[in-house]
């Protein structure tokens, strides 16, 4: 036996030992009578849930056997006990906090056995004093409190908080936090995915995370990578960051960089938040594919997810890079931020703006939960429309500030050209449409696992939404970038018939061949409801082009020239020119109107 023990790692032999206490603890704890269990918890304001769940998991039951036997998920199980361990004032990560709130609970229940003063009617008592008084009285003190060493010692935290932005006016994501908290501390995950479109708060939501966590931590640092930093440089900083020398030994090569940060994140714990990583990926093609010169991120993003180290790397992005998607499991997640009309609710109350709630949903319709625009539109509400939603709101179907257009411009350049098709196609939808509505739509036949490709790719860019039903899968795009994506396509469809006018060729054309913007009006209608729709995007068109010639006074010159080239295509096949001679025709007729 003494052989075989000396063969063990210090890490094993260490968590046997572990073992040995959770199990006394438990024993010790399961002696405890459930009123007094009940009565302690409710002095912490436990409730029946959380403490239906708590008791299940001092009987020894896992989280998953847990969420089985309730009928609910895992994370639910998960924010119950949290909740548990919060209000027993317990922090740390993994088992350890069960173990610490057995250690609370059974000397208690001694102290209390013994007629020394209960700490459960003591409010506002540290944690740590019923365990010190009790550990004189009783043997199992100083085993039990081995699982508590988890939590860093406040004396070596060294955080770094780079170019990060001021939180001090912080609003909402209670939710995200506690499920990035869980992610972080409770699951251990080595890799997590803050992704999102522009304009959401997933910088912010990364930097409060960090502040919340900072104890948990012995460094703390975050960085933006906006510069495009070569990885060499980037494990260097961080290298110099987390060395507690002056002058650290620094390997020259890559590979002997990654290794020392590697043997730093297993030797000691650490939260690391890299923001911006969408900027070393390439544009113009399916999303995740990096830059020419960092390529090298991807071996180092895999190495940080699958070697066991006791840190954990925070990325934010609006495109997640293609090897998440593989590396995805117990310790690598994505968290997509969602939901945030409480925050834009503050940021108007911190304006001195307060909508109706009729006012509210309209901004909701059309902004969905973008916070740039909702801090955009509140200023300008502010100041230009003297606090009055309802004005705002009757002078501008949506209003996009420039900042926002261009930051929304960079996303839409981005993407390859079957992307950019899909995209137009359910801005002409307006609604959610299905996988195979999409597909019957497009000029072209595409296969589907082209299509599953690119729509996965929008998916990681955090461009499109998916509503789920109980027969089928329904896509759309955000309000703000639906809104934007319908400008772009008004706006190159009135370029392509200026210059059909003026060149008479249809090689000018391809928004009006490739797609049918009329296709939105008779979607789901029949008959003279489908006569009586017009085409909104046609109309979009048609008051565009009227204002460009308004000044000319060329219009009815540009009906006769669309008029001619319309009766050119008349006798043409759809196969030759796509869906140009029905949009003509539908533009005519408005125009004529």
């Amino acid at each position: 036996m003494i052989a075989e023990a000396g063969n063990k790692s210090v890490e094993t032999q260490y968590n046997e030992k572990r073992c040995i206490v959770c199990k006394d603890l438990e024993a010790l704890t399961n002696q405890i009578p459930p009123e007094f269990l009940t009565g302690v918890a409710k002095e912490r304001g436990v409730s029946d849930a959380e403490l239906e769940t708590v008791m299940m998991a001092l009987d020894g039951n896992s989280t998953a056997a847990i969420a089985t036997i309730l009928g609910i998920s895992n994370i639910a199980v998960r924010k119950r006990l949290g909740e548990v361990y919060r209000k027993f004032s317990i922090y740390g990560r993994g088992p350890g906090k069960l173990a610490e709130l057995r250690h609370q609970l059974f000397y208690q229940y001694q102290a209390q056995e013994t007629e020394a003063p209960a700490p459960t009617k003591t409010k506002g008592k540290a944690k740590a004093e019923p365990a010190a008084t009790s550990s004189k009285k009783a043997e199992p003190a100083p085993a039990a409190a081995e699982p508590s060493t988890e939590v860093v010692s406040t004396g070596n935290r060294r955080p770094d908080w780079g170019e990060s932005p001021d939180v001090s006016q912080f609003y909402g994501r209670t939710e995200e936090l506690k499920i990035l908290e869980e992610l972080i501390i409770d699951e251990s995950s080595r890799l997590v995915t803050l992704l999102g479109m522009t304009g959401i708060g997933k910088t912010v939501l990364s930097v409060q995370i960090a502040k919340q966590l900072e104890s948990e931590f012995e460094f703390v640092v975050w960085r933006s990578l906006s510069a495009s930093p070569k990885l060499e440089d980037l494990l260097g900083n961080l290298l110099q960051t987390l060395s507690t020398q002056k002058k650290p030994d620094i390997p020259e090569d890559l590979s002997g960089r990654i290794l020392r940060l590697l043997d730093f994140l297993k030797k000691n714990r650490c939260l690391i938040i890299l923001d911006d990583i969408d900027t070393l990926l390439k544009g113009d093609e399916l999303a995740g594919n990096y830059r020419p010169g960092f390529e090298n991120y991807r071996d180092f993003i895999k190495r940080i997810a699958e070697t066991n180290h006791q840190s954990c790397f925070v990325l934010v992005t609006t495109e997640e890079p293609a090897e998440i998607a593989l590396l995805h499991g117990e310790k690598v997640q994505t968290l997509q931020p969602m939901d945030s009309h409480e925050i834009a609710r503050e940021i108007f109350a911190d304006k001195g703006v307060p909508p109706t709630d009729k006012e509210w949903l309209e901004l909701v319709k059309r902004y969905g939960d973008n916070l740039l625009a909702y801090k955009i539109v509140a200023t300008t509400i502010k100041e230009f429309f003297n606090g009055n939603t309802a004005t705002f709101l009757k002078a501008t179907e949506l209003f996009i500030e420039d900042t926002l257009t261009h930051l929304l411009e960079q996303h839409f350049g981005r993407l390859s050209p079957s992307e950019e098709e899909i995209l137009y196609w359910l801005a002409i939808a307006k609604a959610p449409v299905t996988l195979s509505r999409l597909r019957e739509d497009m000029l072209l036949p595409v296969s589907l696992s082209d299509m599953l490709k690119n729509l996965d790719s929008l998916d990681r860019r955090a461009l499109i939404e998916k509503q789920e039903t109980a027969s089928d899968i329904f896509f759309t795009l955000q309000p703000l970038m639906m809104k934007f994506v319908s400008t772009k396509l008004v706006e190159n469809a009135c370029e392509e018939i200026k210059q059909l006018v003026k060149t008479q060729k249809l090689s000018s054309l391809r928004i009006l061949i490739q797609h049918n913007l009329g296709a939105a009006a008779t979607s789901g209608k029949k008959g003279k409801a489908a006569a009586a729709q017009k085409p909104q995007m046609v109309q979009q068109i048609k008051n565009q082009l009227q204002f460009f010639v308004m000044r000319s006074g060329g219009y009815d010159e540009l009906i006769t020239q669309l008029e001619a080239i319309a009766a050119k295509l008349e006798d043409k096949t759809q196969l030759d020119v796509g869906y140009a001679s029905a949009n003509l025709r539908n533009l005519l007729a408005l125009m004529a109107g």
